[in-house]
C-alpha cells in the first residue's frame, strides 16, 4: 500500500519509520507532529537512538528508499518537507 493511502485525514501528525546509518539494528516506528521543528524532531530522536542532536544530519526517504530531501533547517516546521506515514527519516552523525 502506498504511504499516502496511510495518512488519516485531519491528523497533524505522521508516523515515520526511523532507521540510523550507524546503528544498523536501530529502527523505530515514531509519532511526530508536522508542527514540530526539525530541531524538536532531532530532540526526540536522541532520546531514542542517543546520537547528540548536534550530529545528527536527517534525510527524508519515501516507501520506495528514494530520498526526498535534505532536513537540514532545523528551524522549519517538519511539515514544511511533506513527509507521509511510512516515510523513513534517517539520522546519523556528521
Amino acid at each position: 500500500m502506498a504511504a499516502n493511502r496511510l495518512q488519516i485525514q485531519g491528523d497533524d501528525s505522521v508516523l515515520l519509520r526511523v532507521t540510523h546509518a550507524n546503528l544498523k539494528t536501530f529502527s523505530a516506528d515514531i509519532r511526530f507532529s508536522l508542527q514540530s521543528t526539525v530541531d524538536s524532531v532531532k530532540e526526540k530522536l536522541w532520546k531514542k537512538c542517543g546520537t547528540s542532536v548536534n550530529s545528527m544530519c536527517l534525510e527524508l526517504y519515501d516507501d520506495t528508499n528514494t530520498k526526498l530531501s535534505d532536513l537540514s533547517d532545523n528551524s522549519r516546521p517538519l511539515g514544511f518537507y511533506s513527509p507521509l506515514n511510512g516515510y523513513i527519516p534517517i539520522s546519523f552523525p556528521f
